[in-house]
């Protein structure tokens, strides 16, 4: 029987995945990945590849890059332990020892060498890391990116992403069976917070950060170390009761079963695992509504299928056991009544509703405004839709080479300024719309900007206008709200700001048929927030 050994994912992955991949009687499904799930992994591939070219540039004495090791498994585990007992500086790439005691494998992005006699892992993360409603968070260059050589920002904390700490947490334990850990349990992520200038924010993984239920006290607040040892720990008994199935009658039976959670959307085993749920499963219908203990604690209450939780009253199930179960998480008496709302709308059939009493500002011209930008926070692309006396004008302003970002940005405000000057003239009134906070937060980057109604300040964000008015079980995201209400659909079968990236970059190597297909969908995009506003000032 074939060891036991979980990677670095698994503890932040959901567990019935990890007894699928152990369980012989659960089929393989062949199942191909999504386009928009590729272009993710895409994105992140070449966000890492652009750090490790940027720092291998540096040229920085005790750099290692053991990547092209990959495909053997003994020489790359060999030439990752002979880096670290040469005390190599950064090793990247590497691959660590199986940690069979402890049912591990794994291959950190980075380690990075603590000045004495081990090493910090670290990975590299295609999403933000800092926030500046968190406290200042140790932070290293490239150039010296070492724990010992941090400094904390003085402009942005660091967010605790419990899915990287667990990671960083899962190489952490590796480090310490093969006797290679620092002197001190912590790890850093690289993010995409500063492209020209990447930092590596460091985090303790011995201090308590994560609010978790606690079976004595209710709540605990656990460190990254303690969340990961319960998560892996948990996943290895579920590996352990899989593979132990035979489809025989005195099988064990599985430690945990199919709950439907946004994870499905992109899991390889949802075909012969959620999918299979029985119909009006609420946790297939409603997917990422609840997290997987209040999905349980609802099962446990008697709450299964979408009918039930429809049925029932928020505030009577937070007074019951099902309150017990998910007291250490704040807003779950907010998270229980959206669940509601959501089965209410499935169990009537609908994805979205209006709701009544809610008001929509008006203008004589009315102007949606759109941004494309890539992984690295260059626009690349603006678009106007100005509509007047019910007709409507589209104006991008593209560059696929993006050679002068502000020079784009300035055509765009210009030319608002000059729609809203021609408009002022004519004694007509004009406000400007866009959908989230990416168009003002953009336009705010390039000064002088344009005055009155056309001025980023004044613009008006449509999303809360939309929380406000729409009940949804699908989010509230532009294509959701704009397909399920007003009935919109994009000319492009598979649209999205992912593949937007993937055409940008065909556009910039000179295909006219990406640069169409762009520029049809931001188009359509602005199309769409008009079509919401105009479907929210319906009265029925």
């Amino acid at each position: 029987m074939r060891p036991i050994l979980l990677s670095g994912y698994a503890a932040k992955s959901c567990a019935r995945a990890v007894h699928n991949a152990w369980d012989p009687t659960v089929p393989r499904p062949d199942v191909p990945v999504t386009p928009e799930l590729q272009a993710l992994f895409d994105t992140g591939v070449d966000f890492e590849t652009a750090v490790l070219d940027a720092w291998a540039a540096l040229r920085l004495p005790g750099y290692v890059d053991l990547r092209d090791l990959d495909g053997d498994k003994r020489v790359h585990i060999g030439a990752t332990l002979g880096a670290m007992r040469a005390g190599a500086a950064i090793i990247v790439g590497g691959r660590l020892p199986d940690d069979h005691d402890g049912a591990r494998a794994g291959k950190p992005d980075l380690l990075l060498h603590d000045g004495d006699r081990g090493y910090h892992p670290a990975d590299i993360k295609a999403h933000h890391v800092l926030d500046r409603r968190y406290d200042n968070a140790p932070a290293a260059t490239l150039a010296a990116p070492a724990w010992r050589d941090a400094v904390p920002l003085s402009d942005g904390g660091a967010r605790h992403r419990e899915e990287d700490l667990l990671q960083l947490a899962h190489y952490w334990r590796m480090l310490q069976a093969c006797g290679h850990q620092a002197a001190e349990p912590r790890g850093a992520i690289c993010g995409t917070d500063r492209p020209g200038d990447p930092l590596l924010v460091w985090y303790d993984l011995d201090s308590p950060a994560f609010r978790t239920f606690s079976r004595t006290g209710g709540v605990a607040t656990r460190s990254a170390l303690e969340r990961y040892d319960h998560e892996h720990g948990f996943r290895r008994r579920v590996a352990e009761v899989a593979r132990q199935r035979r489809g025989e009658p005195g099988d064990p039976a599985p430690l945990v079963e199919p709950i439907g959670q946004d994870e499905c959307a992109s899991c390889r085993w949802a075909p012969v695992c959620v999918d299979t749920l029985p119909a009006g499963d609420l946790s297939a219908e409603l997917r990422g509504a609840l997290g997987v203990r209040e999905y349980l604690a609802l099962r446990a209450a008697g709450v299964r299928t979408v009918a039930d939780l429809a049925a029932g009253d928020p505030a009577a199930l937070l007074a019951g056991p099902y309150g017990g179960e998910v007291g250490h998480l704040r807003t779950r008496a907010h998270r229980l009544r959206k669940a509601v709302t959501s089965a209410r709308l499935a169990r009537d059939g609908l994805v979205v509703r209006r709701r009544a009493g809610h008001d929509v500002p008006h203008a004589d011209v009315e102007v949606d405004i759109d941004v494309e930008w890539g992984t690295d926070d260059v626009v690349y692309l603006w678009g106007l839709l100005v509509t007047e006396d019910g007709v409507s004008t589209y104006t991008p302003f593209f560059d696929p080479a993006v050679t002068d970002e502000e020079r784009l940005a300035r055509a765009c405000l210009d030319h608002l300024a000059a729609v809203a000057a021609g408009a002022a003239a004519r004694g007509r009134s004009l406000l400007v719309f866009h959908y989230a906070s990416p168009e003002p937060r953009h336009a705010r980057r390039f000064p002088p900007l344009p005055a009155g109604p056309a001025h980023p300040d004044r613009w008006i964000d449509l999303l809360p206008l939309v929380r406000a008015a729409v009940d949804s079980r699908a989010g509230h995201g532009l294509k959701v709200i704009a397909r399920h209400g007003p009935g919109v659909s994009w000319r492009d079968p598979d649209p999205g700001g992912l593949q937007s990236q993937q055409w940008h970059a065909a556009a910039r190597d000179g295909d006219p048929d990406a640069a169409r297909r762009l520029l049809d969908y931001n188009e359509d995009d602005v199309r769409a927030t008009r079509a919401i506003r105009e479907w929210l000032r319906v009265r029925e």
